[in-house]
């Protein structure tokens, strides 16, 4: 699934189980935000697209990585971590559990991105999303064994690193060339420095003869390289907290499918 629908998923899903009315028109989407909600959108009714052509066309907002809605909606499940139900039309009630990540990568710069992942709590096998589902409310006769929730989420968690780990791997690998850039520039000139003084200690012993000059000569050089030193490990420090880098996987929601 690719990312935009994932993103359109979560968000209908969002408004649904919050009790939102949803009315879609030509691929806009006018939702009703309910009462107590109000306050955290700011508005009692916003209208957005998924699609970038109809919302250059339209009074509406796209729903895409960075969108405010967006932003907002994954606020609130970070918080909250809302869970719907819902059916396909299949006869069965097999449960499936479908988990939403939101996987954020920063440092000096910062990548996220959104993970569907779907699995059979029966079989612990990640599977593809059915088709033709519908929001229900959970039948009072069903249950699930507790004792298969946490191996069912590290399954989906075990393939949501898989899935990322070409997007970690290019995004470690641009952080340490950075810090390498950073690093050359701003602390070679410190090596620099320090082997010229070295070398005029070197240069000293040789030209003069006076024992005393030489020694004083000495101890001041070596004043100045401590003095460098610490002004080296003091911008390493800082260089080496600028590109420090977060790897975070949070589960954002999550549905119950009875398939």
């Amino acid at each position: 699934m690719d990312v935009q629908k994932q993103i359109q998923e979560l968000v209908l899903s969002f408004f649904k189980t919050i009790g939102s009315e949803i009315v879609e028109t030509e691929r806009i989407y006018t939702i009703t935000i309910p009462k107590k909600y109000i306050n955290y959108f700011q508005k009692s009714k916003i209208n957005i697209t998924f699609d970038e052509k109809i919302a250059d066309k339209n009074n509406c907002e796209l729903i895409i990585p960075g969108s405010r809605t967006l932003f907002q909606i994954i606020n609130n499940c970070n918080n909250k971590g809302p869970i719907s139900i819902k059916k396909s039309h299949s006869e069965g009630m097999n449960p499936l559990i479908h988990y939403y990540f939101h996987v954020n990568f920063s440092g000096v710069k910062q990548y996220s991105q959104l993970f569907s992942i779907i699995v059979d709590l029966e079989k612990m096998q990640v599977i593809d999303l059915p088709p033709m589902l519908e929001t229900i409310d959970m039948p009072s006769d069903f249950k699930i064994e507790s004792a298969k929730i946490t191996p069912c989420f590290d399954v989906a968690i075990n393939e949501l690193k898989q899935n990322s780990s070409e997007l970690k791997n290019s995004f470690v690998n641009e952080a340490n060339n950075s810090f390498e850039s950073d690093f050359k520039l701003f602390i070679s000139r410190y090596d620099d420095e320090i082997r010229e003084l070295d070398e005029s200690i070197n240069q000293k012993e040789k030209t003069l003869n006076d024992f005393e000059k030489i020694r004083n000569y000495r101890f001041d050089i070596l004043e100045k390289i401590k003095n460098i030193e610490k002004e080296k490990k003091a911008v390493l420090k800082s260089l080496q907290d600028k590109h420090k880098i977060d790897l975070n996987y949070e589960l954002i929601a999550c549905e119950l499918i009875l398939n």
